[in-house]
């Protein structure tokens, strides 16, 4: 016999990693008494080797920190504090020889309780979140190629709609009177 108020909920996978991200920004703003707003997901996961969930979930929170670093307050008395004292250290990459910041030994133990649930949702959902990233990524492009209005030599000319770079890109006639759309 089931019980009568029991709710069927089924999991959404972006509700589950959502919920899980902002746990983890609310943990780290409340740490360095930050508000600010969640970054989005390129921003978060532009740089992160989904393949190995426990580094990415390192990767993520770099970027968490470094956002919160950005957002410190000059009356805040994290606000002449070292790097070192938000978890982050430094070190320089040999092939291309840029700074890259990763979590200091005594962050990775401080932040287990973000760090464990972050992990288990980035193998989860690692799919999820590559399409999610692809999308942010295609709608940036999206945003940066405005939608234009082209005519042909008809009269009255003949108008279509299209992403500018279309237009730039190739050449598309009028059926009718065979000229180009400008």
């Amino acid at each position: 016999m089931v019980p009568i108020d029991t709710v069927n909920r089924t999991i959404d996978p972006v509700e589950v990693l959502w919920e899980t991200i902002e746990r983890a920004w609310t943990a780290i703003c409340q740490a360095y008494d930050v508000t600010a707003c969640l970054p989005d997901m390129q921003t978060l996961f532009s740089q992160v080797n989904l393949s190995s969930p426990n580094q990415a979930a390192e990767a993520v929170l770099v970027v968490m920190l470094q956002e919160v670093v950005e957002s410190i307050g000059r009356f805040s008395p994290w606000y002449k504090q070292p790097a070192r004292a938000f978890g982050l250290t430094s070190t320089r990459d040999t092939k291309n020889k840029r700074v890259k910041w990763m979590l200091a030994p005594e962050a990775v133990h401080r932040w287990q309780s973000v760090l464990v649930p972050l992990a288990d949702v980035i193998r989860k959902y690692s799919g999820l979140i590559r399409a999610m990233v692809l999308v942010d990524d295609l709608m940036a492009d999206i945003d940066s190629d405005p939608c234009i209005t082209a005519r042909c030599g008809c009269t009255p000319p003949n108008t279509i709609q299209l992403r500018q770079s279309i237009l730039e890109k190739t050449e598309i006639l009028c059926e009718k009177c065979l000229q180009h759309y400008i």
